[in-house]
């Protein structure tokens, strides 16, 4: 899990302890969260005659100016959230803008393509877990009412921002949703806070829960949780096993990605809700069932070609897999 030993001496936060590094990525990690998601309040307004109050406060998203704006907020809070400190942080702790994420190692065709199948493999699964899921009730029931209508909203959102059967309009989602959020959300949780934690705890499957934890209480969406968590904690064992933060960055962006192309396929009377439907009731839950046994497989197979490649190539072996 430790990526390579870059740390020079100009790197200005090295001394920290691992838990002072935790901490002061936290702190600055809301502090450029709030700036940038200004920032883009300010440029939304800009572009499409809002005012700051009125971006803040509509709750339709029947206005597409208000749907067009509110991607430019959340383009720019992806990247004032993950973008920008993730290569703030590799400066402070290792002296350069990328040495901390081990970007350099090489992967390979077959590892990436194995990695896409194992990804494409375990949706059913995931939805199965989804349906188990929102089928629980917490015991406080005006909890429960809050977090559920939380859920709605979010899922309002994301509709809204997929809802298109414009081609630009797909790019730019592939761009906010599937790259941003891959490459943003992989290099802050599995190549930073991953790491920090082993750090601490010392333990590589601790490290990696708890994570996954993080990963998806990061999200508020209670009755999303669990398939988040065993996504992140995938996402965790492919950067650890792998040594590469490609492969998690990848799989984040498949999974990503797959939903918004099905969102514009389903806008243009292209799709039904099968993808949705995989793996859960109304399919049996024997296909999640098939769909855990062919993720173990490509797993498997992933596990064991990217493990050869690493006996084969002298430069892996400085991260050690403790």
């Amino acid at each position: 899990m430790k990526a390579p030993g870059h740390t020079t001496r100009s790197a200005m936060l090295a001394g920290l302890s691992p838990m002072e590094k935790f901490l002061f990525v936290v702190i600055i990690l809301f502090i450029l969260s709030l700036a940038f998601q200004f920032l883009g309040g300010l440029l939304a307004s800009l572009l499409y005659g809002f005012s700051l109050g009125e971006i803040l406060n509509l709750e339709t998203f029947d206005d597409p100016r208000y749907v067009a704006a509110s991607k430019i907020i959340q383009i720019m809070g992806s990247i004032g959230t993950f973008i920008v400190p993730a290569f703030l942080f590799s400066y402070l702790f290792a002296g350069d803008w990328v040495s901390y994420y081990q970007f350099e190692y090489h992967t390979g065709v077959l590892p990436i393509v194995l990695t896409v199948a194992m990804i494409v493999a375990v949706i059913p699964f995931i939805n199965y877990l989804a349906e188990i899921n929102m089928r629980m009730e917490l015991p406080l029931r005006g909890v429960d009412r809050i977090l559920r209508n939380l859920e709605q909203d979010a899922e309002g959102i994301m509709r809204a921002f997929t809802d298109t059967s414009s081609l630009s309009a797909l790019l730019v989602n592939l761009f906010m949703i599937g790259i941003l959020a891959a490459v943003g959300e992989e290099l802050i949780f599995r190549g930073l806070l991953q790491r920090l934690l082993f750090d601490m705890v010392k333990n590589p499957h601790v490290a990696i829960a708890l994570t996954a934890i993080f990963f998806s209480a990061f999200h508020f969406q209670f009755f999303s949780f669990l398939p988040r968590f065993v996504l992140g904690l995938i996402l965790g064992y492919l950067l650890y096993f792998g040594r590469s933060i490609w492969y998690p960055i990848v799989a984040h962006f498949v999974n990503n990605s797959l939903g918004v192309v099905y969102y514009f396929f389903n806008a243009r009377g292209s799709a039904d809700d099968m993808l949705e439907e995989i793996g859960t009731s109304s399919m049996m839950p024997l296909t999640a069932l098939v769909s855990l046994i062919l993720f173990a497989l490509f797993f498997g197979l992933w596990y064991h070609y990217s493990d050869c490649r690493t006996i084969q190539s002298p430069q892996s072996l400085k991260t050690d897999r403790n």
